[in-house]
C-alpha cells in the first residue's frame, strides 16, 4: 500500500481540477509497478477514497466525473497490448454494468488483470441493458459473463433473465451489490467486490474446468 500522503497529493490536483498536476501524479504512482500491485495499492485506494468522498458530500459531481476520466484514461493506457498471434483461440470473457449502473472501473481493472493471464475480453463497461449483454454474449460465443453492481437490485432485476443466460454462458456477479444470496437468486457464481481476489477465485474455477 503506498503512503496516505502520496494520494493526497493526487486529490489536492483533482479538487483544483489541474488535470496536467493530477496526470502527473496519477502517472507517478503508477510508474515501473506491476499491475497487479499497480491496482491494489494505488487504483483500488483511490477508488474507494472516492466514494467516501462522495457518501460524506464532499466530492462534487464534477470532480467525481474529473477524477473518474483521469483515472480511465490511464488504465486505457495500461492495456494497450495487442492480442498477438492465435487470439482467437483464447477465451473470451464479457464484462458489464447493468443499467443504471455507472461504476464501471474496478471492473475495468479486472479486465485488465484477466488480459494479463491470457483472457480475451469484451469489455460493454456502465450501464448496459440486459438484452445488450445476452445478444453480445451469444454473437461473440463467449465463456464467461461478468456482472458488477454496487446495487442489488440491478442485478435481480434481472434474474429470470440471467439464469437464463447461465444455461450457455458461465455468469458471475461482483461488486457491493453481489453476494452469496443475489447470486443464487440470478443463478450466477460470485466473485469478490477486490479485483485481484476475485481473478484468483475466477482463475481457479477455469482450472477446475468451470469455465470452458
Amino acid at each position: 500500500m503506498i503512503p496516505a500522503e502520496r494520494l493526497d497529493d493526487l486529490w489536492r490536483s483533482v479538487d483544483s481540477f489541474d488535470e496536467e498536476s493530477a496526470d502527473v501524479a496519477l502517472s507517478g504512482l503508477l510508474w515501473d509497478v506491476p499491475l497487479a500491485e499497480a491496482l491494489t495499492g494505488v487504483v483500488v485506494p483511490f477508488l474507494q477514497q472516492m466514494g467516501e468522498r462522495w457518501e460524506s458530500g464532499r466530492l462534487s459531481v464534477a470532480h467525481e466525473h474529473f477524477a473518474s476520466n483521469l483515472l480511465r484514461r490511464r488504465l486505457s493506457a495500461l492495456s494497450g497490448v495487442p492480442d498477438g498471434a492465435g487470439a482467437e483461440r483464447r477465451p473470451l470473457a464479457l464484462l458489464a454494468c447493468p443499467s443504471g449502473e455507472r461504476h464501471d472501473l474496478v471492473l475495468l481493472c479486472f479486465a485488465l488483470l484477466l488480459g494479463q493471464t491470457g483472457w480475451r475480453t469484451l469489455f460493454l463497461g456502465a450501464d448496459t441493458p440486459n438484452a445488450a449483454v445476452v445478444s453480445a454474449a451469444r454473437a461473440a460465443s463467449v465463456d464467461a459473463v461478468v456482472l458488477a453492481s454496487t446495487r442489488s437490485t440491478a442485478l435481480t432485476a434481472n434474474a429470470e433473465a440471467l439464469r437464463r443466460l447461465g444455461a450457455d454462458h458461465t455468469v458471475y456477479v461482483a461488486g457491493r451489490g453481489a453476494d452469496e444470496e443475489v447470486a443464487r437468486v440470478v443463478g450466477a457464481r460470485l466473485l469478490p467486490a477486490d479485483p485481484v481476489a476475485a481473478l484468483e477465485v475466477f482463475a481457479g474455477r477455469a482450472a477446475q474446468g468451470a469455465v470452458t
